[in-house]
């Protein structure tokens, strides 16, 4: 590739932000101090000057205190599955800590100041503008966490987000609606092993921790691999017959009574957990555990507005993160089993009746 046309191709791709709008408010609080100059604020006294633009200050900040409170209601709603209740943390999610600092600074010495002669309109005019640039220097009036988390999901911008519908359209938009064809095939030779149509369904496991292990095996013992049902092979993204695979597991429920189903991880979880550890994706374990959930909510949202992939999925959703002494052992099976049993107790009240 020739330099030229190598210069085409990076002019077209955005590159990081600077601080160009932080040095235009330094620029804009330069043209305010020099109004305020020949507005004649050096003819009033200190205690004057200092009163007016602590006031102002008070204006500037109090809006975005008011708003930040506002925004910290509509937290507590969430602050159990956001904030694992601590009301603390629902708090500074909702304030920028800076701006409170400095409207409890400017109040401090708008009341050291306070004095009953005020300033003209057009200098506290002045000076109000004057203190916005300020704090725009300074980051005083960044968004909070809150605001910013907000944004990000109604725009569907979260790492979760394209992470749910490239696993949807690349993978389950296939695979689910073939899955009942693919049974029935699996049953003609395995003595109908999957008879109940809850059977038919590919339980999708979502560990908050986003850890996947190889074998189901490794996580719960009493989930045993069983046989792999028919492949399904699709011409895909320049791949002839490409191959989607699905296994069928053997669960035992606390008798040792044998239970079937068809079983996987949502295998994008992996990238999240492997995001976490790697330090240039600035990727966190709080951030790991929140994206599993909005990846969660996200795929279930996809998959139930999806006439074609109805009935045929079930999303398990399980914290395997506090690895404590009463720690369930075989969370996997219990979570898996206890849906099943569900359907043989239905399907049973049924029979009976009939």
């Amino acid at each position: 590739m020739t330099p030229r046309i190598r210069n085409n191709f990076e002019r077209i791709i955005p590159q990081p932000r600077g601080n160009r709008a932080a040095r235009t408010s330094c620029f804009f609080v330069l043209i305010c101090t020099l109004l305020l100059y020949l507005l004649g604020i050096l003819n009033y006294t200190r205690s004057q000057i200092a009163y007016a633009v602590a006031f102002n200050c008070v204006l500037t900040q109090i809006w975005h205190l008011i708003n930040g409170l506002c925004v910290f209601s509509e937290e507590l709603a969430h602050i159990h599955s956001r904030y694992d209740g601590e009301y603390l943390k629902a708090l500074q999610a909702s304030l920028n800590t800076r701006n409170t600092f400095f409207m409890i600074f400017s109040a401090t010495l708008w009341y050291i100041f306070y004095e009953e002669i005020s300033l003209p309109n057009t200098i506290n005019v002045v000076l109000l503008i004057l203190c916005h640039f300020f704090c725009r220097c300074v980051g005083i009036q960044d968004p909070t966490q809150a605001t910013i988390s907000e944004i990000i999901e109604n725009k569907q911008l979260n790492v979760a987000h394209g992470l749910a519908w490239s696993y949807y359209v690349g993978y389950l938009k296939f695979v689910l609606p073939g899955m009942k064809h693919m049974v029935k095939k699996f049953n003609e030779d395995n003595n109908n092993l999957l008879r109940s149509p809850e059977m038919f369904k590919l339980n999708i496991l979502i560990p908050l921790s986003c850890k996947i292990y190889n074998d189901l095996n490794e996580e719960d013992e009493n989930i045993t691999f069983e046989k792999a049902i028919p492949p399904l092979h699709i011409d895909r993204a320049g791949i002839k017959a490409r191959v989607f695979k699905n296994n069928v597991y053997r669960i035992l429920d606390e008798e040792h009574r044998p239970y079937y189903c068809i079983a996987e991880y949502a295998t994008p979880l992996a990238s999240l957990y492997e995001m976490s550890n790697i330090t240039s994706a600035a990727f966190s374990k709080q951030d790991r555990i929140k994206q599993a959930k909005l990846f969660y909510r996200t795929l279930k949202d996809i998959l139930e507005s999806s006439l074609e992939c109805q009935n045929t999925f079930r999303l398990l959703i399980y914290n395997d993160s506090p690895q404590t002494e009463d720690f369930p052992k075989h969370l996997i099976s219990q979570l898996i089993l206890k849906h099943l049993k569900q359907q043989h107790s239905e399907e049973y009240k049924l029979e009976f009746r009939t």
